[in-house]
């Protein structure tokens, strides 16, 4: 999952400097396509865990979330930002 975290914040990242906004859109679907790799257990079984790791690991996923849809509502993209934010409360 840290990859995952890790290849998400590298494409909003990316997307955020980018001047281009085909760019940026391409770049928004590549970091929700890896969020979206995280299987529905693996959430379940993170938000249940009482480790510090695995909460540190839950916040930043939503995070990821809420950047992601933060951008995709700057670019004109305010349904896929609405279900962005969505899953960063089922995060935590």
């Amino acid at each position: 999952m840290h990859q995952t975290l890790d290849l998400t914040t590298l494409c909003l990242e990316n997307a955020q400097g980018s001047k281009d906004a085909e760019l940026a859109l391409e770049l928004c679907v590549d970091a929700e396509a890896a969020l979206s790799g995280i299987k529905s257990s693996q959430r379940r079984a993170l938000i249940a865990s009482k480790k510090g790791e695995d909460q540190t690991l839950s916040k930043r996923i939503a995070a990821s979330y809420v950047d992601l849809g933060t951008l995709q509502d700057s670019l004109g993209r305010s349904g896929k930002a609405h279900t962005n934010f969505k899953k960063a409360v089922q995060w935590g």
